[in-house]
């Protein structure tokens, strides 16, 4: 929980920040960084039931944690360095992103490596594309990843939806848009021994700010990325979470 306080505290030291990426909740979104502009995020998932109130929203039981730093080595290509407590799980890639007219497009290449324990280490890769849509009628966007996991040999696919308005309410003066954010995760195919009963899904609001995005929701998998997340759950409960964003 330190750690938690630690980053948080960081997350709002500085209020100079330029407007931000339209980002989901565990989906890819092509990053709109530019050369020397760089951005962190924070994604959290308790492990116990949400419902549980006599643990504090089950958050009493612990949780699964993600951290990704990103920077901008020119317009529009990023190198992303990434942590999942799960696993012990480091990343790094690289990703292009491309605006169209009616389109946002990125595509992410990703080597990571996976602690299995006992000092044995798993390494592979992942590529994933992202796109999003603009902002219709000034209230929706519609984001989908394609991708392809080397590593359980499988297909990545999710799909996102953000409805989102300017701040209707009064006593939030930190918050400029407020967005509902919904994601599924459908199994296109399926792992043996490793995929899960039930389609993975999370839902939540999005708080957002000049250069912040804070985000709290309810999954049913403890998992945070497009990849283990498309490996569905096998489990109906749902999870409490948060998500805070950052660019500089």
């Amino acid at each position: 929980m330190k750690k938690i306080l630690i980053l948080l505290i960081i997350a709002l030291m500085s209020n100079n920040a330029i407007a931000f990426e339209s980002g989901q909740l565990s989906l890819d979104t092509p990053n709109v960084l530019n050369q020397g502009e760089g951005s962190f995020g924070i994604r959290h998932r308790f492990f116990g039931e949400v419902t549980d109130t006599d643990k504090f929203l089950g958050t009493d039981d612990g949780g699964n944690m993600y951290f990704m730093l990103k920077y901008a080595l020119f317009n529009h290509l990023v190198l992303g360095v990434d942590h999942t407590r799960d696993e012990s799980a480091y990343g790094i890639g690289l990703e292009y992103s491309h605006d169209f007219e009616w389109i946002k497009t990125a595509v992410r290449v990703n080597g990571f490596r996976l602690n299995k324990g006992l000092d044995k280490y798993d390494k592979s890769y992942q590529a994933i594309a992202s796109f999003q849509t603009a902002n219709y009628f000034k209230h929706i966007n519609l984001t989908t990843n394609l991708g392809y996991d080397a590593y359980y040999k499988h297909q990545i696919l999710g799909f996102g939806v953000d409805l989102n308005a300017e701040n209707f309410i009064s006593f939030l003066t930190f918050t400029e848009r407020l967005s509902l954010l919904a994601e599924y995760y459908p199994q296109v195919d399926k792992v043996e021994t490793i995929s899960k009963k039930y389609d993975a899904y999370a839902i939540g609001i999005k708080y957002q700010t000049y250069g912040h995005h804070f985000e709290i929701l309810v999954t049913n998998s403890t998992n945070m990325d497009p990849r283990t997340m498309s490996l569905g759950t096998d489990s109906k409960k749902l999870h409490f979470g948060f998500n805070i964003n950052r660019k500089f």
